[in-house]
């Protein structure tokens, strides 16, 4: 513990060290957190944010935690909002500029403040983890179409990675590594439930209108492969003709659609 003594001298100030018997010692000024007169408006800082991590570190590494982070971390959806990630400030929401990233949400900044254990710092707000997931949330329910669609193509990616595994390079000369589907399974098994989880927060009616399209995609995919069947039986039978014009009006042959096949919710989290 130090203890300010005098004024500054140049750069430095007299410290006493309360733990040294009263020792003195002349150090630069950018080593003292705060000045002595300046200590109990710090300590209750230092109060407030460890009050806001005891209720909040918990939540740290869980699917829950990175469905948030996927959330805040993407500046396409949200500038402004940052999530602590040091052990003094774990899983505490930050935010800079409260009435800015309220405006764009949509939210009461007074509602917000009232959040429990939320406080400012310098002018800058910070609240606990169960702030961090209602501003997800909003993100998620203000931007559902464009979350589902980057939900969807990471399970997409997924999907393809469970068959394939996973290539990617390293190092000046681009080597390239290949890690088999076996040992990618448990980490896709995780990054699923968080999709889930940001999945639900997007809204049923999103959820519901993207499964009606898929349904749609699904039922052109069948009855697009079945005429092609009826080409290829035409042709069999001398039709070709007729098999030709079936042929053009079709378009593209199915076999070349490529459809998103979605992976279902998983139960349980």
């Amino acid at each position: 513990m130090k203890y300010l003594e005098s004024a500054p001298k140049g750069n430095k100030c007299l410290v006493r060290f309360l733990d040294r018997d009263g020792h003195e010692e002349w150090v630069p000024r950018g080593r003292l957190i705060v000045l002595w007169d300046e200590r109990e408006g710090w300590l209750e800082e230092e109060r407030r944010m460890a009050a806001g991590v005891e209720v909040s570190a918990h939540a740290y590494e869980t699917p829950q935690y990175y469905a948030v982070s996927s959330l805040l971390s993407d500046g396409k959806f949200l500038d402004g909002v940052e999530l602590g990630y040091t052990q003094d400030e774990c899983c505490t929401v930050q935010i800079p500029d409260l009435l800015a990233v309220c405006g764009r949400l949509g939210m009461d900044p007074d509602e917000v403040r009232r959040e429990p254990l939320a406080f400012t710092i310098d002018g800058s707000f910070i609240g606990p983890w169960s702030l961090a997931v209602k501003i997800a949330k909003r993100v998620a329910e203000l931007n559902a179409e464009a979350v589902m669609q980057m939900v969807m193509a990471e399970e997409e990616r997924i999907e393809l990675e469970s068959v394939h595994g996973w290539t990617f390079t390293v190092g000046r000369e681009r080597e390239e590594h290949w890690v088999p589907p076996e040992r990618l399974r448990d980490r896709h098994t995780k990054r699923l439930v968080e999709l889930n989880i940001v999945r639900e927060w997007c809204g049923r009616e999103i959820i519901e209108r993207l499964d009606e399209l898929e349904a749609l995609r699904a039922e052109v995919q069948r009855l697009g492969q079945l005429v092609e069947r009826a080409i290829v039986e035409l042709r069999r039978c001398g039709q070709d003709a007729i098999a030709s014009t079936m042929e053009s009006d079709l378009g593209v042959p199915v076999s070349r659609l490529v459809l998103r096949s979605r992976t279902r919710k998983k139960k349980g989290r």
